[in-house]
């Protein structure tokens, strides 16, 4: 469909691209731009220099380099946009990300014309990556990003550009993806307890008949004295601290997660902490149920429930 020409000269098209687009974009000649680089501005200068000398002392040598560099030029103009045509530009699986800490996106870059392609920068924000491409090639693209805070978040323009062959002109296509990140809250162990199946305990169960060697209970900070048996080699193994295993002989192995188990801590801090606790439940293979104002998720473990619960944790609060 043909763009209005207010569309096709604005400025948004040529840094943003033409609106967000899906998990995958074919460059065409809509979607690439062409100006002089800096070495292409400097060599417009000379050749017009090198135009007026020649004119002015009628010299036929003059005329031959300045038609030469301006055939080079005019030849830069057609490779640099042919090495960025009809790539096919895909995002992968949605990776996972947590707030404050770095995550990766990869971006699948296939050549589909059984050519080589040379000199490609990849550019999101301030990341940049340079790499080539062969004949029939798919490349992955990795771009190491941060999000500060938990929920939905939109991805900012990916930009394929190139100065291929002689550096005289960029060539550049803006793509902006429309399929946003679920970015899932940071992940703070506050220092809780936890403990398993909290409806026995309010059944009438103290914290103290809940240490019997039968079936798990929780997890707690390790105290010196208690037994290495009960110690938690995986966790420690995996240098997320040493804790140690709560048993009871009464009790199932279920384990809720419970808002108010958080009560005294800041809204933020709970969340984390229950993130903490979602990922190690899961880390050990434990059913655990996830329990939020208004909201109860019941005992499952394996990745989607994992995946469930981070989601109403990362989305919690917001609207």
């Amino acid at each position: 469909m043909a763009l209005a020409l207010s569309k096709r000269l604005s400025l948004k098209r040529f840094l943003k691209g033409e609106g967000s687009q899906q998990s995958l974009v074919k460059l065409n000649h809509r979607r690439i731009f062409i100006l002089p680089s800096k070495g292409g501005l400097s060599l417009a200068i000379v050749v017009l220099l090198m135009l007026i000398a020649s004119i002015n002392y009628n010299n036929s040598m003059g005329f031959v380099f300045t038609f030469l560099l301006a055939a080079a030029a005019q030849t830069s103009i057609f490779f640099s946009f042919k090495n960025l045509s009809k790539l096919i530009v895909s995002q992968t699986k949605t990776p996972v990300f947590h707030a404050g800490s770095m995550g990766q996106l990869n971006i699948n870059i296939k050549e589909p014309e059984h050519l080589d392609r040379w000199n490609i920068t990849a550019t999101y924000l301030d990341q940049h990556k340079t790499f080539h491409l062969h004949k029939g090639e798919t490349l992955s693209v990795t771009l190491p990003l941060t999000f500060n805070s938990r929920g939905w978040h939109s991805l900012d323009t990916l930009t394929l550009s190139t100065t291929f062959p002689f550096g005289f002109f960029r060539a550049w296509s803006p793509i902006l993806f429309k399929q946003p990140l679920l970015v899932y809250p940071q992940a703070i162990d506050t220092g809780l307890e936890l403990k398993a199946n909290q409806d026995n305990t309010e059944q009438g169960e103290s914290p103290s008949q809940q240490s019997g060697t039968d079936d798990f209970v929780g997890l707690k900070t390790y105290r010196q004295g208690e037994s290495f048996r009960h110690i938690n080699w995986k966790a420690l193994a995996a240098e997320k601290g040493l804790y140690s295993k709560e048993f009871n002989a009464d009790q199932s192995s279920n384990i809720w997660l419970d808002w108010k188990t958080c009560h005294d801590l800041p809204l933020e801090s709970k969340i984390s902490q229950l993130c903490f606790w979602v990922l190690q439940c899961e880390d050990l293979g434990l059913n655990y149920g996830l329990r939020l104002p208004n909201l109860e998720r019941p005992p499952n473990h394996g990745l989607s429930h994992q995946h469930a619960c981070l989601k109403e944790l990362a989305l919690y609060g917001h609207a």
